[in-house]
């Protein structure tokens, strides 16, 4: 017999899994890179071109506030072949809310590797990092 309690049980265990499978598959694609000075820096890695099955790699950061408060982020992103640059993108400026996380091209945080390609990202001579990274206290992101 169906009654009240058993569908309301029903309801919040349905809303508990879909809460649940969302903050799972949220984080899904992104790895850990690290904390910086409070900003949890994460990376996935993608081609440029979704449609070039051999084009240019393209890195995606996903950059999240764990102060109580928000911050103004300046980062370096660079990338090398044996050790020498091949790429450098200075100054990159993000606002984010206490908690706040963002990621990817909306955000300004995808970065293209000329010449690189998706497969050349796991070589032993390619490399990249955060070459900078510098963090303000602010009174709101505007």
């Amino acid at each position: 017999m169906i009654t009240m309690k058993n569908v309301l049980s029903f309801i919040i265990l349905l809303f508990g899994i879909l809460a649940f499978s969302s903050s799972v598959f949220a984080q899904r694609g992104f790895e850990d890179y690290g904390t910086e000075e409070g900003i949890r820096i994460q990376y996935s890695w993608g081609r440029e071109k979704i449609t070039k099955a051999e084009g240019n790699a393209a890195l995606s950061l996903r950059l999240t506030n764990t102060h109580d408060y928000p911050v103004r982020v300046v980062l370096d992103v660079s990338f090398y072949r044996d050790h020498l640059e091949l790429f450098e993108s200075r100054g990159n400026v993000y606002c984010l809310e206490a908690g706040q996380s963002l990621r990817g091209a909306l955000a300004g945080m995808r970065f293209v590797a000329e010449g690189v390609s998706l497969s050349d990202v796991r070589e032993e001579w390619f490399s990249w990092e955060v070459a900078e990274i510098t963090v303000e206290e602010i009174s709101g992101c505007k």
